[in-house]
């Protein structure tokens, strides 16, 4: 008796958790149910929009998956009728109702983007530029804010007073410790260095340790000789508050990322009852009334697995030509409706220089994703605005930088990073790193908007947070765990679907898959 009660315990909390209250008979009726399938189940409520479960929730779940796995070939054939004749079939799925994002054209504008005639040539000079660009844009952010706007040139600093108090901005180029375990940086500007050194409140070390090598970062204290006594700084940050934007229609965006297609672990059946649900074939009727305004398709990069990204890659392949990889991706990707706008940035796996910030995917590889008219092949990073939202898409490979150069940060866990890069309002501050950077003229990895969308993959784990009015979603991916992933223990997230209310901000998650990756 007593461990029934704790097992009933352990599962009413769980839904808690997750903003679900279950009713006395919903609890008997989770019998039904492996255990192993409730966060599908969760998922599944999440996107009805439930609060209170009841048994008729937990049978619509059993009834969702029972649709028998159709072949791509006949899929494609059955999806493409639909799609020349959908009223009738469709109008049926979402009782009548119209779709919305059929009904509006989309509304995208690209702004601040890498293009080939921006490309430099990779010289000394065009490094100079890039952290000059950097420092000058940062500089300005610092000016804006009322706690920041006043500080010195480094090289003024140095010829004050000792003793005097001052303020400067700059990069940081070492950071060490000294053998107390106070933090020692040296900082820099285009007038001067200086070393800085923090030993406070024990609020002040906790801050310091999220400071990470070439960000810039505001600085107050005493000034010595040739060193300055930290008493605080800032991080150029967001806004403590601000008012977001919003679509003034009631249209959706769904942000995936990390397809991977050709690889033999992508995920492929669940892919295409991801597609179906798309195109309003699939799901309950809140379900298919939530695909009837998606407007905007966001996939943010590894969209195939590529050839020859890291060693012996040859044996995890499904599909061994890079060409043929983006073919079956084209093949994918011309099943979802012609409505919805698909935005397609690239990630390290996919047929582009490696170095960030990254061109879309080349022509040669995908000529036929470029021929879909509903597609936009976008660069790594990629800024824009869907229905008036500004949206930031990286693909995320500096989330590992992160993980190195900060405690905390996890290799499974992308918020926290997420969240140190609008602090820092750059995507990858660190040189030298796991990132490789390309040296441009003009800094395409720094964060000089307000986004109201930071949308992340790369990691292959799902991950959500809201950090001063910007949406953080790290989509997850496709593919199903591989060595690489099972050697660090990390268990990816495949299926799970964000989408975004372009209205509300309000975040639902829907779950396509139970076969890999813990489900």
């Amino acid at each position: 008796m007593g461990d029934s009660t704790s097992f009933n315990e352990e599962i009413n909390n769980l839904f808690l958790e997750n903003n679900l209250i279950l009713t006395v008979n919903s609890v008997q009726s989770l019998s039904l149910i492996e255990k192993k399938r409730y966060t599908e189940l969760i998922d599944f409520l999440k996107g009805k929009g439930k609060l209170f479960v009841n048994d008729s929730d937990l049978e619509d779940f059993l009834n969702y998956d029972q649709e028998p796995e159709i072949p791509l070939a006949i899929e494609k054939e059955k999806i493409e009728i639909k799609l020349e004749e959908p009223a009738a079939e469709i109008k049926r799925s979402i009782n009548g109702k119209r779709i919305p994002a059929k009904e509006n054209e989309a509304e995208i504008k690209f702004t601040k983007n890498i293009k080939q005639e921006n490309v430099s040539q990779g010289s000394i000079e065009d490094f100079v530029k890039l952290f000059n660009d950097r420092y000058a844009k940062m500089k300005k952010m610092f000016r804006e804010r009322p706690s920041t706007r006043d500080f010195m040139p480094i090289g003024e600093a140095l010829r004050a007073k000792k003793g005097e108090e001052t303020s400067v901005v700059g990069m940081v180029t070492e950071k060490n410790e000294s053998k107390k375990g106070n933090l020692i940086l040296t900082v820099e500007d285009d007038t001067g260095r200086i070393k800085v050194f923090f030993s406070g409140s024990k609020k002040l070390d906790e801050k310091v340790k999220f400071i990470m090598l070439d960000e810039i970062i505001w600085i107050k204290g005493a000034l010595g000789d040739g060193i300055i006594f930290g008493k605080e700084f800032e991080f150029p940050d967001l806004p403590v508050s601000r008012e977001v934007c919003r679509s003034e229609v009631d249209l959706c965006s769904v942000h995936i990322s990390d397809i991977h297609v050709g690889s033999n672990a992508f995920l492929e059946k669940s892919f295409l009852k991801f597609v179906k649900w798309l195109n309003i074939r699939m799901g309950s009727p809140v379900q298919r009334e939530l695909a009837s305004r998606v407007k905007y398709l966001v996939i943010a990069g590894d969209l195939v697995d590529g050839v020859g990204t890291y060693p012996n890659q040859q044996k995890d392949l499904e599909i061994l030509d890079v060409y043929d990889q983006y073919d079956r991706l084209y093949e994918l990707l011309s099943m979802v409706p012609d409505w919805i706008r698909i935005i397609m940035s690239p990630g390290n796996h996919d047929a582009t220089r490696s170095g960030e910030p990254q061109l879309p995917v080349e022509k040669q590889y995908a000529e036929k994703l470029y021929g879909l008219p509903n597609v936009d092949m976008a660069p790594n990073p990629c800024f824009f605005e869907m229905h008036g939202v500004k949206t930031v898409v990286y693909h995320g490979t500096s989330i590992y930088d992160f993980v190195e150069g900060i405690a905390g940060v996890g290799h499974d866990k992308p918020v926290p990073a997420m969240k140190e890069m609008l602090r820092k309002r750059h995507l990858a501050p660190v040189y030298g790193g796991k990132t490789s950077i390309s040296p441009e003229e003009k800094d395409y990895l720094l964060i000089d908007t307000h986004p109201d969308i930071l949308h992340t993959g790369h990691i292959h784990v799902n991950g959500y947070g809201n950090y001063r009015g910007t949406s953080m979603i790290n989509s997850g991916g496709w593919q199903a765990q591989t060595d690489y992933q099972k050697m660090r223990n990390i268990m990816p997230t495949p299926g799970r679907v964000p989408i975004f209310d372009l209205k509300t901000h309000k975040l639902s998650i829907m779950g396509f898959c139970n076969d890999g990756g813990g489900y």
